[in-house]
């Protein structure tokens, strides 16, 4: 999707008032067509990172789960209840996905794919533009020959340049004219455009974290001795506890004995 309109077009042309306006209104084109594309690219990495976290939980669970410490009771229960958890978890990314796809990233595709119209018509302009100089050229060419040769077939040849001149500056005026309108319309109206993205993605992340923090709550209810659930102080006192219990095992806590 680069878009590079000009790159050569006007070297000798640039001190015009109308061009250095064209330019300008170009390059803020180009610098928005430039953060679309980087948003649309930082938006699909957004899903992809929430899809692998997921995954990674799932994985975490499952390494659990088929591992003997998985199949222990009372770990087996709360075990059975994470997988479920992390199944739902799934789904709802999946869902988040899905609504983001279809309300921010395509819409932030689309609104990029307007760039390849305006750069046809920056195309045609520049065509327009040299057709014009071309007959501007050739009738001050016939001009300066007028002034040693004369007679009716000069005259007709300086009628017909005049008139291919006047033609292909109004083909040219009109097209200049309508994207100078039209440019910074298009820059704008992107205002709007990405403010129905962003609302339609806040509305889709607000939704997702609801039922995810639903799933969670309902996980802790099924947790075996939920009733009795511990603040993170509590937890961090009992595995510290049941750590220093571990270490005083002659076999873990050291080898001076030996």
């Amino acid at each position: 999707m680069s878009w590079n309109p000009f790159k050569k077009a006007f070297s000798g042309r640039r001190s015009r008032t109308e061009d250095v306006e064209f330019d300008r209104e170009v390059n803020r084109l180009r610098q928005m067509q430039a953060i679309t594309k980087r948003i649309y690219k930082d938006m699909r990495k957004c899903n992809e990172s929430e899809t692998a976290l997921v995954k990674a939980g799932q994985k975490v669970v499952l390494d659990i789960k088929t591992s003997p410490l998985g199949r222990t009771e009372p770990l087996k229960q709360n075990v059975e209840a994470l997988t479920g958890l992390m199944e739902e978890l799934h789904t709802h990314t999946r869902t988040l996905k899905a609504n983001e796809d279809a309300t921010f990233t395509e819409p932030v595709r689309r609104f990029n794919n307007v760039y390849k119209h305006v750069e046809f018509h920056a195309k045609q302009r520049e065509l327009k533009l040299q057709e014009y100089e071309k007959q501007q050229a050739r009738l001050e060419k016939l001009e300066r020959k007028a002034l040693s040769q004369s007679g009716p077939g000069m005259q007709a040849k300086l009628d017909q340049t005049q008139r291919a001149l006047t033609s292909s500056r109004a083909d040219y005026e009109r097209v200049q004219s309508r994207m100078m309108q039209e440019m910074p319309v298009l820059y704008q109206q992107r205002v709007g455009y990405f403010e129905f993205c962003l609302q339609a993605a806040i509305k889709s992340q607000a939704l997702h974290y609801r039922e995810c923090s639903r799933s969670l709550h309902d996980t802790l209810s099924k947790l075996r001795g939920s009733s009795e659930l511990m603040t993170e102080e509590e937890i961090t006192r009992n595995t510290e506890k049941c750590l220093a219990d571990i270490r005083s095992l002659s076999i873990v806590g050291g080898t001076q004995g030996l």
